[in-house]
């Protein structure tokens, strides 16, 4: 399994040090052919005499002049990038060396995480029956030890690749610098000889900028990523406060006894709410299907084509469409969509899921994806829900599961809590490709997703909805080291808001990640979208 870091460190590999050689000894060559031509010009007149002559040598003296300094140009920076390439090819030899190291060790880690949890196994195998445990003991020491081992060896690479980019940053200043001061040291005005400098290596400049752009977009994109993430641990430190505030006014206020009272009521009304999910069982209210495919009239597939999305940020208007059909509090519009190939066949599913819409928490027979529903995926994630139960309805009664293409489960807030949920369950595990959520706390399902599922999650960091895991998330879940799992981390206003999630899905992927384009339908391939939509309330 690939360790990401090759991802995470594109603009390391992003130069090519190869043709900027070649390019510099072009430069090189074009400088050696100005200092023979005024070499020339000076033999041409040199030991000639008359007015006349003495004219023609003044002249040719200043131009053999110009071409000399022209010459420091061409040869000053063809030098510098010369450097800059030899040292480019270095580094990133270095930085490929080490990717394909943390490579290695993510794919070590994963085989002795494994090994570890077989051995776990074993260990209380081997206690139930009151066998010696002192071997296995051993065995799972040294498989921790050989993990550290591993996960140390993939920080030792990116710190290899963090010197890397550093080293790439230091060689391009000392490059712009020496190209600096050879255009200053022989320039004898502004425009001395400018067009004829610059429109032989305005192809490679352009190349230069290019990479200098790609790198400088990358290190602010990343900075902005770690201040979105420090500001999500303030959020949750907030949070924590708040809570400490209350728990201390209640002491204040009641004693310890108040706070013993509070903690009673809080653990009743939790399992009241689980008591009431467990007994109780969804009732669908209406369901149909709405068909995309093509027809001979060019206005109707136009309006057709309007309706359905082509990526991330279609998902998401899709979802305000749902949260809208359930802003009343009174049903949850549920969406699963089967994408079609011209010839009718369904190439995979999309199932939609919509957000907290009723906040009501004695909500007993309106929507279900309600505050209630909120609580048992942060403090029950194992417990099934009536929103699920509804979910798993829908894919039925739309014929998911008599067909065997992947599926893919989107949602934001809730709905994308209740899409990771769905993921990680074992009756669509061998069939889950892709979830896709924004502002939802889905990262303690990391370690129970399967294999191989591309999960595209987007937290603006002022958002404190995505913090709200509570029970289930581990260690394990901090620390992700495939590349199968991208955060994207915006830091805007406003806080928690399906438009803005999806302009921000816009702007971070303009185009399904690859993979996912098998989850979007594509008028010029003749493949569109069947949608089957169901509501449901609340049963007893």
């Amino acid at each position: 399994m690939s360790s990401g870091l090759a991802v995470d460190y594109e603009d390391v590999f992003a130069g090519r040090p190869a043709e900027l050689e070649t390019r510099a000894r072009n430069l090189q060559l074009t400088a050696d052919a100005i200092s023979r031509a005024a070499e020339a010009l000076l033999d041409l007149v040199d030991g000639q005499t008359a007015r006349s002559i003495d004219a023609v040598r003044g002249s040719a003296e200043d131009a053999s002049a110009g071409l000399r300094r022209a010459h420091g140009r061409y040869d000053g920076t063809a030098t510098a990038l010369t450097t800059f390439a030899v040292e480019l090819e270095t580094i990133q030899a270095a930085a490929r060396t080490a990717v394909d190291d943390a490579d290695a060790e993510t794919d070590r880690s994963y085989r002795l995480e494994s090994e570890i949890g077989d051995l776990r196994n074993e260990l209380v195998q081997a206690e139930a029956v009151g066998e010696s445990t002192t071997a296995l003991d051993d065995r799972m020491l040294s498989a921790a030890d050989d993990l550290a081992d591993a996960q140390g060896a993939v920080d030792a690479a990116r710190r290899v690749l963090n010197d890397a980019r550093q080293q790439i940053y230091e060689a391009a200043d000392r490059a712009i610098g020496a190209i600096e001061t050879a255009i200053e040291d022989g320039a004898d005005s502004f425009g001395d000889n400018w067009d004829q400098f610059w429109s032989p290596v305005g192809d490679f400049f352009e190349m230069v900028g290019e990479w200098a752009s790609q790198v400088l977009s990358v290190v602010v994109d990343a900075l902005m990523e770690a201040l979105s993430a420090l500001v999500s641990a303030l959020v949750v430190i907030a949070l924590l406060l708040v809570a400490a505030v209350v728990i201390g006014l209640v002491v204040a206020s009641f004693g310890l006894v108040g706070l013993v009272l509070l903690g009673g009521l809080l653990a009743a009304a939790l399992l009241l709410a689980v008591v009431a999910e467990t007994v109780g069982r969804p009732q669908q209210t209406s369901g149909g299907w709405t068909s995309g495919k093509p027809t001979d009239d060019a206005d109707v597939d136009a309006d057709n084509d309007l309706l359905e999305a082509r990526d991330y940020q279609g998902i998401m208007a899709q979802l305000a469409e749902q949260d809208s059909a359930s802003a009343d509090g009174t049903s949850t519009e549920i969406r699963v969509v089967a994408v079609r190939n011209a010839a009718g066949e369904i190439v995979s599913w999309r199932v939609q899921l919509p957000s907290t819409q009723c906040w009501n928490p004695l909500n007993s027979d309106g929507s279900l994806n309600d505050l209630r529903a909120d609580v048992m995926l942060s403090m029950f994630p194992g417990v099934p829900t009536q929103y699920e139960e509804a979910v798993w309805d829908a894919m039925t009664e739309a014929g998911v599961f008599e067909s065997d293409a992947p599926i893919m489960f989107t949602g934001w807030s809730l709905g994308g809590m209740m899409a990771g949920d769905l993921a990680t369950d074992p009756r669509v595990a061998d069939r889950v490709d892709s979830v896709f959520a924004a502002g939802s706390a889905i990262d303690k399902h990391y370690s129970a997703m399967p294999p191989d599922v591309r999960v595209t999650q987007i937290n603006n960091g002022i958002d404190p909805v995505h913090t709200l895991e509570f029970v289930g998330l581990e260690l394990v879940d901090y620390v992700r080291l495939d590349n199968d799992w991208q955060t994207y981390r915006p830091l805007v206003w406003p806080i928690h808001d399906s438009t803005m999630y999806g302009a921000e899905a816009e702007r971070y992927l303009p185009e399904p990640r690859p993979g996912d384009e098998i989850f979007f339908a594509d008028p010029d391939e003749g493949s569109y979208e069947d949608v089957y939509s169901a509501s449901y309330t609340r049963g007893f």
